[in-house]
């Protein structure tokens, strides 16, 4: 029997390490972010296996033959439609880790080894880390294979002709998220109340159901603090407290800034309507090692498989032209 070659050695225990580390490396990478580490927490990440869409059903209508009855009152068994599909993209992120022949050389014993894979994955995962805070904040728009973000179901223009999810929200009008507008208007004076009208719109009767979290830029944010202290409105997130993350509150939604936010925006989410999608077989798996074509480099991907998909664009809200 053959013995091993140095090269099958060193793919067996980078294979290896990168097996034992996977899964710390993908909550690393997802806890850095509040909303997806809040999402995880509340089981919003939902494997999906097969299918090359994602086919997420939507109920948009109510059961008609619901009505008060007395003594000998038919009951309808009319048929309405109620129920419809929204089909989403699987978007892939993909990443390589790349060992280079000469420093791998002078890193040899399983140690020194151990050492130097690490700190390719951890490279790895900081630039994972970076395009998906990214992209959960945008459309899509930036790059058309990239994963879609809330700016996607959000929209300052909800009425626009547009297909989301296979669906036409100029068309279907209980496809179309809330918006308000304070274009012109004094964050000092309105913003408070713009908040209310725009967290009621995504509420339902009676406010059982309602925006979970805010997101909004560092300078809007702090803008609501100024004005929340100054209104005695202010409070903090207990919910987000318990995940280690620092925060104040609107109504009891917490309130989270992001860089990847645009100026002037802040978003009302219920997250109860939002899911990471994922296929189990492709959540961070490790290719095959290659050795490349025109040098002695060796090579292997890591990629995954996912998208943000939503099932009610009507209990999301989004105000914008938030200004000085």
């Amino acid at each position: 029997m053959a013995l091993p070659t140095l090269t099958k050695t060193l793919d067996d225990l980078h294979s290896s390490t990168w097996e034992r580390v996977k899964t710390d490396v993908a909550d690393n990478i997802f806890d850095a972010n509040p909303i997806l580490k809040v999402m995880k927490a509340r089981g919003k990440f939902v494997e999906y296996n097969g299918g090359t869409d994602i086919m997420q059903p939507l109920e948009y209508g109510e059961n008609e033959t619901v009505d008060w009855i007395g003594r000998s009152s038919k009951v309808s068994i009319a048929t309405g439609e109620k129920f419809t599909q929204a089909k989403y993209q699987w978007m892939y992120l993909a990443g390589s880790v790349v060992r280079i022949f000469v420093d791998e050389d002078m890193n040899t014993g399983e140690p020194a080894i151990f050492n130097y894979t690490e700190k390719n994955i951890s490279n790895l995962e900081k630039s994972m880390k970076k395009k998906i805070n990214a992209g959960l904040m945008d459309d899509g728009s930036q790059h058309s294979l990239a994963m879609h973000g809330f700016k996607k179901y959000v929209v300052v223009s909800p009425t626009t002709s547009a297909s989301v999810g296979g669906i036409d929200c100029s068309v279907e009008t209980w496809w179309r998220n809330q918006m308000a507008t304070m274009s012109g208007l004094d964050h000092t004076v309105y913003l408070i109340d713009k908040m209310r009208t725009i967290y009621d719109d995504c509420s339902d009767d009676g406010g059982t159901e309602t925006p979970q979290i805010i997101v909004t830029t560092k300078a809007i944010k702090n803008w609501y603090e100024d004005e929340a202290l100054d209104s005695h409105y202010y409070t903090e997130s207990n919910d987000l407290a318990d995940l280690g993350i620092k925060s104040c509150a609107f109504k009891g939604a917490p309130i989270i800034w992001s860089n990847s936010v645009d100026t002037g925006y802040m978003y009302f989410l219920n997250l109860d309507f939002f899911e990471i999608a994922y296929t189990a077989s492709r959540w961070f798996e490790m290719t095959e090692w290659k050795t490349a074509q025109d040098n002695l480099e060796r090579v292997a991907q890591i990629v995954a498989k996912l998208n943000l998909i939503c099932s009610n664009r009507e209990k999301q809200g989004i105000i914008h032209s938030i200004t000085t």
